[in-house]
């Protein structure tokens, strides 16, 4: 048995659906109530397959509630009806996830038929396969001048990101424990990978206000910027850092000097994020990521109140492990001893790109 929600503030025309459409008893169950909040219940405690709103409630309104359904239950089909009937309002019903569309006054058949319709309409109708050859700036402006709200998972080798749309504005965009605009710009410099669309589902958070031509034209020139800084030899491509910006320039400023033979970036779960040079050869850097973060467990409190540097010898080289942001950026040297300048330039370096 398939359930249909009609939420209506006109009483006597809910309690005249309910009655036309018990015909339909054995295919549907219908439940009405008479505002948003009370359909906001109904959506609360139980499954809707065909949800049938009314653009003008007290309270809530239509669209907004539109928005809430499509959170809670997003494979529910949507109908809107309306007497205040518009090019506009049937645009933003239609961004906003509603699959018909009907203007009051109507026939009680024409409404049976719409949502006979929608309950036949299975969620996988629709093509499927794959599109090669596009960019993901391709992709995202088609998502955006379609209006829609999606997520775009994209997969890139191991590394994997996902950017979140609503009524086709990007909103917010994660890739590992990188948020927001650094996040999208990460993505949008992958020039190659596989990709998905997930319909209807929401962002968690929201990181992202800019509009979303701006972002593809700061996001294209970003991506621009480091396929130069690919063509002079500054960054490796198999080891372009999946990380923000800044983390990108304290990268380039670093391995610009010949002293430092090795680098690497890890996070606080020693995951591994960039790895540059011969590093790994002397040292082991798991364990030295463990170390630096128990360090401080075995100093007697009050000496430090926070270590912003680990140093120490291994295999005649010396090792340098500061603190960076989320990271932890651990440098190695083909010396024992670096000159104080040299030391200096590297704190002032990690100091800038800190924020």
């Amino acid at each position: 048995m398939q359930h249909v929600l009609i939420v209506d503030d006109e009483r006597t025309l809910t309690w005249s659906l309910e009655k036309a459409l018990a015909k339909d008893r054995e295919i549907y169950q219908v439940i009405t109530v008479n505002s948003g909040e009370s359909a906001l219940e109904q959506l609360s405690s139980r499954t809707f397959d065909a949800v049938v709103l009314d653009i003008r409630l007290p309270g809530i309104n239509g669209l907004d509630l539109l928005l809430k359904v499509r959170k809670q239950i997003p494979s529910a089909k949507v109908i809107i009806m309306t007497a205040y009937g518009s090019s506009d309002v049937r645009e933003k019903a239609m961004a906003r996830g509603s699959l018909y569309y009907i203007e009051k006054p109507f026939d009680v058949e024409d409404l049976r038929s719409l949502i006979l319709k929608a309950l036949r309409r299975e969620d996988g109708a629709g093509f499927k396969g794959s599109i090669s050859g596009l960019q993901l700036p391709d992709l995202i402006q088609m998502n955006c001048l379609s209006q829609s709200t999606t997520a775009l998972y994209v997969n890139k080798n191991k590394k994997k990101g996902v950017i979140y749309f609503e009524d086709g504005q990007i909103v917010h965009a994660v890739v590992g424990e990188i948020e927001g605009e650094d996040a999208l710009y990460i993505i949008l410099s992958w020039p190659s990978g596989d990709f998905r669309f997930v319909g209807g589902e929401r962002s968690p958070r929201h990181t992202i206000a800019k509009n979303w031509e701006y972002l593809l034209i700061e996001g294209m020139r970003k991506s621009d910027e480091m396929s130069l800084e690919l063509e002079k030899g500054n960054v490796d491509a198999d080891e372009s850092p999946s990380v923000d910006e800044q983390t990108k320039l304290l990268i380039r400023n670093i391995s610009s000097m010949s002293d430092c033979q090795g680098m690497a970036i890890v996070n606080t779960d020693g995951e591994e994020i960039y790895r540059r040079g011969d590093i790994g050869r002397h040292v082991d850097i798991a364990f030295a990521t463990r170390f630096f973060l128990k360090v401080s467990d075995y100093l007697p409190e009050g000496i430090l109140s926070s270590i912003v540097k680990v140093s120490f010898i291994s295999h005649n080289r010396l090792i340098l492990v500061y603190p960076f942001k989320i990271y932890l950026l651990l440098l190695s040297f083909a010396k024992s001893v670096l000159p104080l300048e040299l030391e200096s330039t590297i704190e002032n370096i990690i100091s800038r790109y800190q924020v």
